[in-house]
Protein backbone atom coordinates (compact mmCIF):
# COMPACT_ATOMS: atom_id res chain seq x y z
CA UNK A 1 0.00 0.00 0.00
CA UNK A 2 2.68 2.29 0.99
CA UNK A 3 4.58 2.51 -2.60
CA UNK A 4 1.22 3.02 -4.29
CA UNK A 5 0.30 6.11 -1.74
CA UNK A 6 3.90 7.16 -2.66
CA UNK A 7 3.33 6.92 -6.67
CA UNK A 8 0.02 8.76 -6.34
CA UNK A 9 1.72 11.59 -4.06
CA UNK A 10 4.59 11.63 -6.76
CA UNK A 11 2.41 11.89 -9.70
CA UNK A 12 -0.65 13.68 -8.81
CA UNK A 13 0.25 16.95 -8.26
CA UNK A 14 2.44 17.64 -11.69
CA UNK A 15 -0.44 16.15 -13.36
CA UNK A 16 -3.09 18.28 -11.80
CA UNK A 17 -0.75 21.09 -12.85
CA UNK A 18 -0.71 20.11 -16.49
CA UNK A 19 -4.11 19.52 -16.90
CA UNK A 20 -5.00 23.01 -15.68
CA UNK A 21 -2.63 24.10 -18.60
CA UNK A 22 -4.26 21.46 -21.10
CA UNK A 23 -7.58 22.99 -19.83
CA UNK A 24 -6.63 26.88 -20.72
CA UNK A 25 -5.12 25.49 -24.36
CA UNK A 26 -8.91 23.90 -24.76
CA UNK A 27 -9.32 26.49 -28.15
CA UNK A 28 -6.92 25.11 -29.68
CA UNK A 29 -5.86 22.04 -28.31
CA UNK A 30 -2.09 20.53 -29.03
CA UNK A 31 -1.86 16.52 -30.25
CA UNK A 32 -2.37 14.28 -26.74
CA UNK A 33 0.35 11.95 -28.35
CA UNK A 34 3.08 14.99 -28.54
CA UNK A 35 2.17 15.96 -25.31
CA UNK A 36 2.98 12.68 -23.50
CA UNK A 37 6.10 12.53 -26.05
CA UNK A 38 7.22 15.74 -24.69
CA UNK A 39 6.13 14.71 -21.04
CA UNK A 40 8.33 11.77 -21.09
CA UNK A 41 10.95 13.51 -22.61
CA UNK A 42 11.14 16.18 -19.86
CA UNK A 43 11.22 13.30 -17.24
CA UNK A 44 14.24 11.16 -18.87
CA UNK A 45 16.14 14.69 -18.54
CA UNK A 46 16.19 14.60 -14.99
CA UNK A 47 19.17 11.65 -16.12
CA UNK A 48 21.58 14.04 -17.69
CA UNK A 49 21.10 16.68 -15.68
CA UNK A 50 21.49 14.94 -12.12
CA UNK A 51 24.64 13.40 -13.29
CA UNK A 52 26.03 16.25 -14.82
CA UNK A 53 25.25 17.96 -11.51
CA UNK A 54 26.87 14.81 -9.16
CA UNK A 55 30.01 15.29 -11.31
CA UNK A 56 30.48 19.44 -10.94
CA UNK A 57 29.03 18.93 -7.66
CA UNK A 58 32.83 17.92 -6.36
CA UNK A 59 34.36 21.01 -7.99
CA UNK A 60 36.00 23.40 -5.38
CA UNK A 61 34.10 25.88 -6.59
CA UNK A 62 30.75 24.36 -5.35
CA UNK A 63 32.08 23.07 -2.14
CA UNK A 64 31.21 26.27 0.09
CA UNK A 65 28.33 25.86 2.59
CA UNK A 66 25.62 28.15 3.97
CA UNK A 67 23.63 30.86 2.08
CA UNK A 68 26.55 31.60 -0.10
CA UNK A 69 27.70 28.50 -1.09
CA UNK A 70 24.00 27.63 -1.58
CA UNK A 71 23.76 30.49 -4.34
CA UNK A 72 26.84 29.90 -5.67
CA UNK A 73 25.50 25.86 -6.21
CA UNK A 74 21.87 27.71 -7.46
CA UNK A 75 23.53 30.01 -9.83
CA UNK A 76 26.05 28.88 -11.36
CA UNK A 77 25.12 25.02 -11.37
CA UNK A 78 21.86 23.54 -10.79
CA UNK A 79 19.21 26.58 -12.05
CA UNK A 80 20.88 26.79 -15.41
CA UNK A 81 21.43 22.84 -15.59
CA UNK A 82 17.88 22.03 -15.35
CA UNK A 83 16.46 25.16 -17.12
CA UNK A 84 18.61 25.18 -20.26
CA UNK A 85 17.08 21.16 -19.91
CA UNK A 86 14.14 22.37 -20.57
CA UNK A 87 14.35 24.84 -23.12
CA UNK A 88 16.62 22.83 -25.30
CA UNK A 89 14.21 20.20 -25.52
CA UNK A 90 11.45 22.31 -26.62
CA UNK A 91 13.88 23.92 -28.83
CA UNK A 92 14.93 20.43 -30.20
CA UNK A 93 11.60 18.92 -30.37
CA UNK A 94 8.66 21.20 -30.48
CA UNK A 95 10.02 24.40 -31.91
CA UNK A 96 9.67 23.55 -35.62
CA UNK A 97 6.95 21.37 -35.40
CA UNK A 98 3.86 22.12 -37.23
CA UNK A 99 1.44 22.00 -33.75
CA UNK A 100 3.54 25.37 -33.22
CA UNK A 101 0.98 27.23 -34.18
CA UNK A 102 0.38 30.14 -31.68
CA UNK A 103 2.20 31.92 -29.13
CA UNK A 104 0.43 29.80 -26.44
CA UNK A 105 1.55 26.65 -27.57
CA UNK A 106 5.06 27.90 -26.34
CA UNK A 107 3.50 28.01 -22.54
CA UNK A 108 2.14 24.13 -23.46
CA UNK A 109 5.50 22.86 -24.51
CA UNK A 110 7.34 23.96 -21.91
CA UNK A 111 5.32 23.72 -18.90
CA UNK A 112 4.61 20.32 -20.22
CA UNK A 113 8.56 19.77 -20.31
CA UNK A 114 9.13 21.05 -17.39
CA UNK A 115 5.99 19.58 -15.20
CA UNK A 116 7.40 15.89 -16.77
CA UNK A 117 11.05 17.09 -15.21
CA UNK A 118 9.46 18.01 -12.17
CA UNK A 119 7.40 14.55 -11.79
CA UNK A 120 11.04 12.12 -12.38
CA UNK A 121 12.44 14.76 -10.38
CA UNK A 122 9.87 14.11 -7.54
CA UNK A 123 9.68 10.17 -7.71
CA UNK A 124 12.74 9.84 -7.16
CA UNK A 125 13.03 12.30 -4.29
CA UNK A 126 9.99 10.57 -2.72
CA UNK A 127 11.46 7.03 -2.83
CA UNK A 128 15.01 8.01 -1.44
CA UNK A 129 13.25 10.42 1.38
CA UNK A 130 9.37 9.31 2.20
CA UNK A 131 5.94 10.65 1.79
CA UNK A 132 6.87 13.84 4.02
CA UNK A 133 9.40 15.09 1.01
CA UNK A 134 6.22 14.47 -0.86
CA UNK A 135 4.23 16.38 0.84
CA UNK A 136 6.98 19.49 1.08
CA UNK A 137 7.54 19.15 -2.32
CA UNK A 138 4.28 18.96 -4.03
CA UNK A 139 3.54 22.84 -2.80
CA UNK A 140 6.78 24.12 -3.28
CA UNK A 141 9.56 22.30 -5.95
CA UNK A 142 6.22 21.48 -8.37
CA UNK A 143 4.69 24.89 -8.44
CA UNK A 144 8.57 26.04 -9.10
CA UNK A 145 9.46 24.08 -12.04
CA UNK A 146 5.20 24.83 -13.76
CA UNK A 147 5.67 28.21 -13.24
CA UNK A 148 8.88 28.62 -14.29
CA UNK A 149 8.03 26.26 -17.65
CA UNK A 150 4.75 28.30 -18.27
CA UNK A 151 6.80 31.89 -17.87
CA UNK A 152 9.90 30.78 -19.72
CA UNK A 153 6.91 29.02 -22.69
CA UNK A 154 5.38 32.44 -22.35
CA UNK A 155 8.82 34.09 -24.35
CA UNK A 156 9.20 30.84 -26.23
CA UNK A 157 5.95 31.31 -28.00
CA UNK A 158 6.09 35.45 -28.70
CA UNK A 159 9.63 34.38 -30.32
CA UNK A 160 8.50 31.54 -32.20
CA UNK A 161 6.10 33.93 -34.08
CA UNK A 162 8.30 37.26 -33.75
CA UNK A 163 9.35 39.05 -37.04
CA UNK A 164 12.79 39.48 -36.71
CA UNK A 165 15.81 37.07 -35.75
CA UNK A 166 17.02 39.20 -33.02
CA UNK A 167 13.77 39.84 -31.28
CA UNK A 168 13.21 35.74 -31.47
CA UNK A 169 16.65 35.42 -29.48
CA UNK A 170 15.83 38.68 -27.06
CA UNK A 171 12.54 36.83 -25.85
CA UNK A 172 14.03 33.38 -25.69
CA UNK A 173 16.77 34.67 -23.75
CA UNK A 174 14.87 36.66 -21.29
CA UNK A 175 12.56 33.66 -20.28
CA UNK A 176 15.53 31.99 -19.93
CA UNK A 177 17.23 34.27 -17.51
CA UNK A 178 13.70 34.96 -15.32
CA UNK A 179 13.09 31.15 -15.23
CA UNK A 180 16.55 30.81 -14.11
CA UNK A 181 16.21 33.69 -11.66
CA UNK A 182 13.16 32.29 -10.09
CA UNK A 183 14.51 28.80 -9.84
CA UNK A 184 18.37 29.88 -8.34
CA UNK A 185 16.82 32.23 -5.60
CA UNK A 186 14.10 29.76 -4.58
CA UNK A 187 17.06 26.73 -4.67
CA UNK A 188 19.20 29.00 -3.07
CA UNK A 189 16.71 29.39 0.55
CA UNK A 190 16.26 25.66 0.24
CA UNK A 191 19.64 24.35 -0.09
CA UNK A 192 21.46 26.97 2.86
CA UNK A 193 20.02 25.07 5.56
CA UNK A 194 19.79 28.37 7.44
CA UNK A 195 16.21 29.93 8.84
CA UNK A 196 16.35 31.96 5.16
CA UNK A 197 15.54 28.21 4.10
CA UNK A 198 11.64 29.40 4.93
CA UNK A 199 12.20 32.48 2.50
CA UNK A 200 11.08 29.81 -0.46
CA UNK A 201 7.23 30.36 0.54
CA UNK A 202 6.89 33.54 -0.86
CA UNK A 203 9.34 33.25 -3.46
CA UNK A 204 6.63 30.21 -4.43
CA UNK A 205 3.82 32.61 -4.06
CA UNK A 206 5.28 34.98 -6.25
CA UNK A 207 6.35 32.78 -8.74
CA UNK A 208 2.72 31.54 -8.34
CA UNK A 209 1.53 34.84 -8.87
CA UNK A 210 3.40 35.60 -11.96
CA UNK A 211 2.76 32.14 -14.02
CA UNK A 212 -1.23 32.22 -13.37
CA UNK A 213 -0.79 35.90 -15.12
CA UNK A 214 1.11 34.38 -18.04
CA UNK A 215 -1.59 31.82 -18.11
CA UNK A 216 -3.84 34.70 -18.68
CA UNK A 217 -1.73 36.39 -21.47
CA UNK A 218 -1.59 33.08 -22.68
CA UNK A 219 -5.01 32.43 -23.15
CA UNK A 220 -6.01 35.50 -24.43
CA UNK A 221 -4.01 35.25 -27.05
CA UNK A 222 -4.99 32.01 -28.04
CA UNK A 223 -8.60 33.22 -27.46
CA UNK A 224 -8.10 36.21 -29.92
CA UNK A 225 -6.02 34.42 -32.47
CA UNK A 226 -8.76 31.79 -33.17
CA UNK A 227 -11.83 34.11 -32.79
CA UNK A 228 -14.17 32.80 -35.80
CA UNK A 229 -11.46 30.46 -36.97
CA UNK A 230 -12.15 26.30 -37.03
CA UNK A 231 -9.67 25.24 -34.75
CA UNK A 232 -9.69 22.00 -36.54
CA UNK A 233 -7.77 23.25 -39.26
CA UNK A 234 -5.66 25.94 -38.05
CA UNK A 235 -2.77 27.41 -40.73
CA UNK A 236 0.48 26.14 -40.01
CA UNK A 237 3.33 28.81 -39.95
CA UNK A 238 6.71 27.85 -40.21
CA UNK A 239 9.43 30.65 -38.68
CA UNK A 240 10.86 31.47 -42.34
CA UNK A 241 7.28 32.71 -43.70
CA UNK A 242 5.36 35.74 -43.56
CA UNK A 243 5.18 37.33 -40.09
CA UNK A 244 1.78 36.33 -38.91
CA UNK A 245 -0.31 39.46 -38.13
CA UNK A 246 0.03 41.08 -34.50
CA UNK A 247 -2.69 39.96 -32.12
CA UNK A 248 -5.58 41.73 -31.43
CA UNK A 249 -6.67 42.88 -28.03
CA UNK A 250 -9.97 40.56 -27.45
CA UNK A 251 -12.18 43.60 -26.66
CA UNK A 252 -11.38 44.73 -30.36
CA UNK A 253 -13.01 41.60 -32.11
CA UNK A 254 -16.22 42.67 -33.30
CA UNK A 255 -18.60 40.26 -31.72
CA UNK A 256 -16.72 38.66 -28.69
CA UNK A 257 -19.15 37.95 -26.06
CA UNK A 258 -17.68 40.19 -23.05
CA UNK A 259 -18.18 37.63 -20.58
CA UNK A 260 -16.32 34.81 -22.02
CA UNK A 261 -13.66 36.41 -24.17
CA UNK A 262 -12.61 39.63 -22.08
CA UNK A 263 -12.80 38.79 -18.35
CA UNK A 264 -13.75 41.36 -15.45
CA UNK A 265 -10.06 42.87 -15.16
CA UNK A 266 -8.38 41.75 -11.46
CA UNK A 267 -10.40 38.76 -11.90
CA UNK A 268 -6.79 36.65 -12.01
CA UNK A 269 -7.09 37.51 -8.12
CA UNK A 270 -10.72 34.96 -7.66
CA UNK A 271 -8.46 32.47 -9.76
CA UNK A 272 -5.36 33.12 -7.70
CA UNK A 273 -6.50 32.60 -4.32
CA UNK A 274 -9.24 29.66 -5.19
CA UNK A 275 -5.77 27.74 -6.51
CA UNK A 276 -3.91 28.97 -3.22
CA UNK A 277 -6.78 27.21 -1.53
CA UNK A 278 -6.91 24.24 -3.18
CA UNK A 279 -3.10 22.95 -3.43
CA UNK A 280 -3.87 24.03 0.45
CA UNK A 281 -6.35 21.80 1.06
CA UNK A 282 -4.29 18.96 -1.05
CA UNK A 283 -1.22 19.87 1.18
CA UNK A 284 -3.42 19.24 4.71
CA UNK A 285 -5.21 16.24 2.99
CA UNK A 286 -1.60 14.63 2.04
CA UNK A 287 -0.35 15.70 5.75
CA UNK A 288 -3.22 13.78 6.88
CA UNK A 289 -2.43 10.64 5.20
CA UNK A 290 1.05 10.93 5.94
CA UNK A 291 0.52 11.03 9.84
CA UNK A 292 -2.00 7.95 9.26
CA UNK A 293 0.32 6.08 7.72
CA UNK A 294 3.00 6.24 9.89
CA UNK A 295 0.30 5.44 12.97
CA UNK A 296 0.23 8.86 14.36
CA UNK A 297 3.60 9.29 15.16
CA UNK A 298 5.23 12.87 15.17
CA UNK A 299 1.82 14.23 14.03
CA UNK A 300 2.40 16.75 16.47
CA UNK A 301 5.59 18.30 14.39
CA UNK A 302 3.76 17.38 11.29
CA UNK A 303 0.67 19.42 12.05
CA UNK A 304 3.20 22.37 13.30
CA UNK A 305 5.21 22.55 10.08
CA UNK A 306 1.75 22.70 8.04
CA UNK A 307 0.79 25.47 9.87
CA UNK A 308 4.20 27.29 9.05
CA UNK A 309 3.55 26.19 5.44
CA UNK A 310 0.54 27.51 4.97
CA UNK A 311 0.16 30.18 7.30
CA UNK A 312 0.90 33.12 4.95
CA UNK A 313 -0.54 31.64 1.49
CA UNK A 314 -3.49 31.05 3.44
CA UNK A 315 -3.49 34.84 4.07
CA UNK A 316 -2.69 36.02 1.16
CA UNK A 317 -5.50 33.79 -0.50
CA UNK A 318 -8.12 35.50 1.65
CA UNK A 319 -7.07 39.43 0.80
CA UNK A 320 -7.03 38.31 -3.01
CA UNK A 321 -10.46 36.24 -2.64
CA UNK A 322 -11.55 39.58 -0.25
CA UNK A 323 -10.27 41.98 -3.35
CA UNK A 324 -11.61 39.73 -5.91
CA UNK A 325 -15.11 39.82 -4.57
CA UNK A 326 -15.03 43.91 -3.86
CA UNK A 327 -14.04 44.19 -7.77
CA UNK A 328 -16.95 42.09 -8.62
CA UNK A 329 -19.32 43.64 -6.71
CA UNK A 330 -18.40 47.14 -7.27
CA UNK A 331 -20.02 48.62 -10.55
CA UNK A 332 -18.24 48.42 -14.06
Amino acid sequence: MEPLLLIIIGIAPPVGFLAYILYLDRIEPEPMGFIIKILLLGGLAVIPVGLAELALMNLAFFSGTGLSGAAIKSFFLIAPAEEAAKLLLVMLVAWRNRNFNEENDGIVYAGTASIGFAMAENLLYIAQFGIATGIMRAVTAIPLHTFTGVIMGYFIGIARFAPAPGRRKKNIVAGFLIALAFHAVYDTFVLSETPAALLMIPVVIALFIMGIVYLRKGRASSVARWKGMPPEAPPVREPSAAPIPPVVPVAAVAGAPADIHAPRRGGYRGVIARIIFSLCGIFWALVIIGIMSEGGSNAADAVAGGIVLTAIPLAIAVVLEISHRRRRESPA
